[in-house]
């Protein structure tokens, strides 16, 4: 029953929400009637086999074609843009976002730094999505009149016609535990960004004040590098443990009860972790603190007070957000 499932499955994934129920319910019926009472695994195959490729019945259930470059390749493309878009995104955003930051000097101000950067981010990402788009359409146009000019069948996802024994390979996941590959790479991107947010924090920041009307300048950084550099051994394993619970992720595809432990075990060593660093007294700059009671005009106590106030409201904020995460991935699990 497993191929079954397995192969209704792979069908239903490829047609719309609203068809998948009563495609399903048809599928499986038409597959008992070409079984006997008491099937072998073999019969199975062999039924399966006559119904033929899941991308192929798919399509022949939808109202529009498939056939974007080909019907034999159609199902490897489309999966191929789907593995290949998300990185190629990835990879350009962090690529600007790391050149950004290892390269600000602090003499520009960080409002027009980020808008500058919104803007040349989006135009590198349809850049890259433009390339990636007409290359992988051409290496597939290349594959199907070349490459299978005298085949009949059409090629999968794993480079060969399909055949039953490709279901075995088929996780069939619910949607409700589904981890979406987006929620993955953007935990990939934030690892990388917070890394080197870590290493440059000095610099990035601080405080900023209009100089001779040229626009904001850092005047002092607000926080003190040695400090934040003195945990790097309990930091950088937590930056790589985050990588593989990603990847961790990326293979596993759906919310189960031992990668819901992983993830709250990581979240709350790494919470800890931040709270311990945050309500270091040493972290803030110590000089920072009587040049904004000068500049505002306020006793140094009060600055003070607002920047332990603004710490642990960021503290509790983030306690309360690691716990819904928590709480969310659990019930996905359950569910």
């Amino acid at each position: 029953m497993k191929l079954i499932e397995a192969y209704i499955y792979e069908v239903t994934r490829r047609l719309p929400e609203k068809l998948r129920e009563d495609i399903a319910l048809e599928l499986r019926s038409t597959i008992e009637d070409m079984l006997p009472e008491h099937f072998s695994e073999d019969e199975v195959k062999e039924a399966l086999l006559k119904l033929g490729d899941p991308a192929r019945l798919a399509a022949s259930y939808r109202d529009t074609p498939m056939h974007v470059i080909g019907p034999k390749v159609y199902d490897a493309y489309i999966w191929t843009m789907k593995m290949i878009v998300p990185w190629a995104i990835l990879i350009t955003i962090l690529v600007h976002v790391v050149e950004t930051i290892v390269l600000f000097s602090g003499e520009e101000s960080i409002l027009s730094v980020v808008i500058k950067s919104i803007g040349i981010i989006i135009a590198n990402i349809i850049h890259v999505l433009i390339q990636t788009f007409f290359w992988v359409t051409i290496v597939f146009i290349f594959i199907e009149r070349i490459g299978l000019a005298k085949s009949n069948g059409a090629i999968t996802k794993y480079g060969t016609e399909w055949t039953p024994e490709q279901l075995k390979h088929v996780h069939v996941i619910s949607k409700k535990k589904l981890i979406p590959r987006s929620e993955v790479i953007f935990g990939l991107a934030w690892t990388a960004i917070w890394i080197v947010l870590y290493f440059n924090a000095d610099r990035l920041a601080g405080v900023y004040r209009s100089i001779n009307g040229d626009g904001l300048q850092m005047v002092m950084p607000a926080l003190n590098q040695s400090v934040l550099l003195s945990y790097l051994p309990i930091v950088l394993p937590i930056a790589l443990l985050e990588i593989g619970l990603a990847l961790f992720k990326w293979k596993e595809r759906q919310w189960t009860m031992k990668l819901v432990t992983i993830n709250a075990v990581m979240k709350v060593v790494s919470l800890i972790v931040f709270i311990v660093i945050a309500s270091n007294p040493a972290l803030i700059n110590e000089a920072m603190i009587p040049y904004l009671a000068n500049v505002l005009e306020i006793n140094s106590s009060s600055v003070q007070n607002f920047t332990d106030w603004a710490v642990w409201t960021i503290i509790a904020t983030i306690i309360v957000t690691v716990a819904i995460e928590i709480y969310d991935s659990y019930r996905k699990a359950k569910a």
